[in-house]
């Protein structure tokens, strides 16, 4: 018997801070999408401001948040958090097509990656998701996808932020559990 799998697909055009929550709202409009990553333009005032390009993350039905629980799968855009591991903004369109194209091709490759799953190495010591996926020659978003579910399975933990480079954000340090 087959089962009917309800999904809230990602809008395809919404607007920044709808309900009042911004002053001076941006727009998103779709550009591309597959199952798994998506190009949104970014725009204000009809003039376009750059684009973002990111995994597409699905919040299971079930989920809680806060006191309200999930009723059906639903699509949801990259939080701020997220840019720089699963999702970029780009200030080019052909940039964006790039990033996506290499975003597609890492999850045309995550069937295979998967398989290898069981193969990959832990590195000793402390280590960051780059050092992870140089030492195992995979894609960055894997590894980062691949670190989060070991945390989750206590195979992994987190140590420390240190700064590595002068630029950008502190680099989250692993270590095994």
């Amino acid at each position: 018997m087959n089962r009917v799998v309800f999904m809230i697909k990602l809008e395809e055009t919404f607007i920044s801070g709808d309900g009042g929550f911004s002053t001076d709202p941006q727009t998103y409009t779709q550009i591309k999408r597959t199952d798994k990553s998506a190009i949104y333009q970014v725009s204000r005032d009809g003039k376009i401001n750059g684009f973002e390009v990111f995994l597409i993350k699905i919040l299971p039905k079930g989920t809680q948040i806060f006191a309200k629980t999930q009723e059906e799968d639903e699509e949801k855009y990259p939080s701020t958090g997220t840019f720089g591991k699963t999702a970029w903004f780009c200030a080019t369109l052909e940039r964006a097509n790039e990033r996506y194209e290499e975003l597609n091709n890492a999850s045309v490759n995550a069937d295979a990656e998967e398989e290898k799953k069981e193969n990959l190495i832990i590195p000793v010591g402390e280590f960051s998701t780059k050092d992870f996926a140089e030492s195992n020659k995979i894609e960055y978003p894997i590894a980062f996808l691949f670190i989060k579910s070991a945390i989750e399975e206590n195979k992994i933990k987190f140590v420390r932020e240190e700064r590595r480079n002068v630029k950008g954000k502190p680099s989250k340090i692993y270590t095994m559990a």
